[in-house]
């Protein structure tokens, strides 16, 4: 098998090698995760990243349904086959077969080689069901686990003349007959009639069902003819089973497989463009609105964690209560705040970080958007038996979830402009034919594509059925703009006016622009949202705007701005109340008191210069406060020559006890900070034309491990292919994480992220991210390494 596949990487060198550097670019663009760091130095070497079956099955997922078609019957022949005899197959228009031939070489699944078409070596077993068109595996497959004599009988029956009585010479002859279709119809042809109806009947449904007493290929039975003519053969007393060619040759010459290479039409009604656009910019300003509340909430109030993980539905209501938004909404707003890592758990409770910052309402809605697109999780999927569960639950992971927001947006891109779909279950034939890879059964789409079509509408990506501007860019289908771009113009559409009443309200009409509501929230306390959004001015809500540093005229003259008028005497009148009696009082904060009896002692140590750092002020003639907590205070007096101690609640002072002794070395410092700057990283951004120009003109062989640290690799981990052992010595070099699969002590798979590894043959000690401590892995149990990007 390993020679097989070595040969079918060499021929995919072989090819590669011959493309142009604009073809080569175009290829490093399709299939991106070969890019990864490491970057390849040599055309074989990223031939084997290609032709891997991590690469190859990503690849796959991301094509269509006649992609997906147009390579189970290149499958079913064998995986190496003529482009007439596929194009037969199919029976597909001559357009449309260089189309999708076209798409499938630009991906690296399929390329043409010595006048035949060669499909990457993990699609010719076909990992999806039962095998290709429901056939069973190619003669080539399972002959050579017959013995020689039963390669005899079969040759015999056949009526094929061997070249030689050798087993490899009985093979070759077995396979030309069975490969021969006219032949094999010949041979069913004469057989008896109750023989001849059974083998037809395995022929169509690919397998055989009745194969109870079909032991031995002497044994009299319904299937021995069969069996005796290589028609049907039965490895090791196993199930009978037929070989694809035979199948095939049973089928007849006009037998197609199914091709669809047109997508399914999508039920639409009207949606005129000013309705979507008005829609468009409420519901964007609207998320960028509930998003900040439930940041703010997070900071004032923050939800608890269950003991089994995430947030439960209690705090989620809370949330949605104290923010005035809807359950879903508040649920797919955490879940992208905790993807943009503006919130964390600590100590039990969801709390902001300081990764949010202040972005402009604009920025924050784009990068919720791009977010979205990308969050491997459905957070809005509904499971009949068991609802929606909790919020930020770990385990609720689903690594297709991108795709599936893709092939949705993918979907509605291609609707005419003016209409827009009817409803999410329109779209799931559509879906399926983009994505077919998605679903095992057509039947499970609909909750799914339903959960994302309700985060797209929360999110202002789609509006009545159709894309919005954001929708568009995110689905490729508007080169015209940009996602920033996009969220400047719908915040800018939203509704910038407010009424001032005369009883101290405020009513914004419509969804309320970002900067307005921010501003309203500000100085006033929100009481109602809907269709129209109304606030009540209180002596509280001034004095916090006047508390964040809003001074009384800045808040007077953005108000009138706002409104577009003069504000009512009596919110003109609360605002100078409390404006005049803001900082009567004060509040000052210190970290910690010095106290002494000889206040000529406490003015020495508050003029001394080195103390400068402690900010210290006097509270009165024997007590200084100080602005730094109390080691700091009692590190920095010592250091000044003073004799300070510690003192408790009481005064009374506190005895200090000497720190134990570490029990553990300290750990090593992180390689991250040394690694070198290389001349990819010196040369700016790698775009794949770039890497096109540094690969096009190498050999296409595999690169040999001549360096010291890669040789040992390769004596420890020889089950790895070279650029698994390159990534993995590239890792221990530069402290850069990667992905492994590892198969513990026990026996159990898994996939861990690890990083700041370091070498102690035969094992990695190295800080691996699921647990989140250091671990020790064996080399031998590592059993694949992946790019770290390709498991986050």
């Amino acid at each position: 098998m390993a020679q097989k596949e070595q040969g079918v990487t060499g021929s995919f060198g072989t090819w590669l090698a011959g493309l142009s550097r604009e073809e080569l670019a175009g290829l490093l663009t399709e299939r991106p995760e070969a890019t990864a760091d490491p970057e390849p130095s040599t055309l074989g070497e990223l031939a084997e990243r290609l032709s891997g079956p991590r690469g190859v099955m990503a690849a796959f997922a991301a094509c269509d349904l006649p992609l997906v078609q147009f390579a189970e019957a290149l499958a079913a022949l064998g995986g190496t086959a003529a482009r007439s005899d596929a194009e037969a197959l199919l029976g597909a228009a001559p357009d449309d077969f260089a189309r999708v031939l076209d798409a499938l070489v630009r991906r690296g699944l399929v390329w043409p080689a010595d006048g035949l078409l060669h499909l990457a070596e993990p699609l010719r077993e076909w990992p999806i069901g039962d095998g290709p068109l429901g056939l069973g595996p190619s003669a080539a497959v399972l002959l050579p686990h017959l013995r020689a004599e039963d390669l005899r009988r079969i040759v015999r029956g056949l009526g094929v003349e061997p070249p030689g009585k050798r087993k490899a010479e009985l093979l070759e002859a077995a396979l030309a007959g069975l490969g021969d279709a006219e032949r094999v119809r010949r041979v069913v042809a004469a057989a008896p009639q109750q023989e001849r109806r059974l083998i037809e009947q395995a022929a169509r449904a690919g397998r055989v069902d009745d194969y109870q007493g079909i032991y031995l290929f002497g044994q009299k039975g319904p299937y021995a003819w069969a069996l005796a003519r290589g028609l049907l053969v039965q490895p090791d007393w196993l199930e009978p089973l037929m070989p694809a060619e035979v199948a095939l040759a049973l089928r007849g010459p006009s037998y197609q497989v199914p091709f669809t290479p047109a997508a399914p039409s999508v039920g639409t009604a009207a949606a005129p463009e000013a309705t979507v656009t008005a829609e468009f910019a409420a519901a964007s300003a609207r998320a960028v609105e509930q998003m900040e509340a439930v940041l703010r909430s997070c900071a004032s109030e923050p939800p608890t964690r269950l003991k089994s993980g995430g947030l439960g539905v209690r705090e989620l209501r809370r949330t949605a209560k104290r923010t005035g938004g809807s359950e879903d909404a508040v649920r797919l707003w955490l879940e992208l705040a905790a993807a943009e890592a503006l919130l964390d758990w600590r100590d039990g409770a969801l709390v902001p970080t300081a990764e949010g910052g202040d972005p402009l309402p604009a920025e924050r809605l784009a990068s919720m958007v791009r977010t979205w697109a990308h969050m491997p999780r459905l957070p809005l999927l509904h499971d009949p038996d068991e609802g929606r569960g909790a919020s930020l639950d770990t385990r609720a992971y689903d690594p297709a979830a991108p795709r599936l927001r893709a092939a949705v947006l993918g979907s509605l891109a291609g609707l005419p402009g003016g209409r827009g779909a009817t409803g999410p279950e329109q779209l799931v034939a559509a879906v399926t034919w983009r994505s077919p890879l998605l679903f095992e059964d057509a039947e499970l789409a609909p909750p799914y594509i339903a959960a994302v079509w309700q985060e797209a509408e929360l999110l202002g990506v789609l509006a009545h059925g159709a894309l919005t501007a954001t929708g568009r860019v995110l689905a490729g289908a508007e080169a015209q703009t940009t996602l920033d771009k996009a969220a400047v113009d719908a915040l800018e559409a939203a509704c910038g006016r407010v009424l001032l009443q005369g009883d101290l309200t405020a009513v914004v009409p419509g969804p309320p622009a970002p900067w307005l509501a921010g501003l309203l929230d500000l100085v006033a306390d929100r009481e109602s949202r809907g269709t129209a959004s109304v606030w009540r001015f209180g002596l509280a809500s001034v004095r916090r705007a006047l508390d964040a540093g809003r001074s009384a005229e800045g808040i007077r003259s953005d108000l009138e701005a706002a409104a577009g008028t003069d504000l009512p005497q009596p919110l003109a009148y609360l605002i100078d109340d409390v404006a005049r009696r803001h900082g009567e009082v004060t509040v000052t904060a210190l970290a910690c008191a010095i106290c002494c009896s000889r206040p000529a002692l406490l003015a020495e140590i508050l003029a001394h210069r080195g103390l400068r750092r402690l900010k210290l002020r006097e509270l009165a003639p024997t007590v200084l406060a100080s602005a730094e907590p109390v080691d700091q205070t009692l590190m920095a007096l010592r250091a000044a020559g003073y004799v300070p101690v510690g003192a408790g609640d009481t005064g009374a002072p506190l005895i200090e006890r000497a720190p134990a002794r570490p029990s553990h070395r300290p750990a090593r410092p992180s390689r991250r900070g040394r690694r070198p700057a290389g001349k990819h990283e010196a040369s700016g951004p790698r775009t794949p034309i770039d890497l096109a120009d540094r690969l096009h003109g190498t050999s296409p062989d595999l690169p040999a491990e001549t360096d010291g640290v890669g040789a040992g690799m390769a004596d420890l981990a020889p089950h790895l292919s070279v650029s698994e052992r390159r990534m993995l010595v590239h890792a221990v070099r530069t402290g850069t994480a990667i992905g492994i699969d590892y198969v513990n002590a026990e026996g159990n798979p898994t996939t861990r992220v690890i990083e700041k590894i370091r070498l102690d043959a035969p094992f990695l000690t190295a800080w691996c991210r699921l647990r989140d401590d250091e671990r020790v892995f064996h080399i031998g149990r590592v059993q694949a390494v992946n790019p770290a990007v390709l498991m986050t």
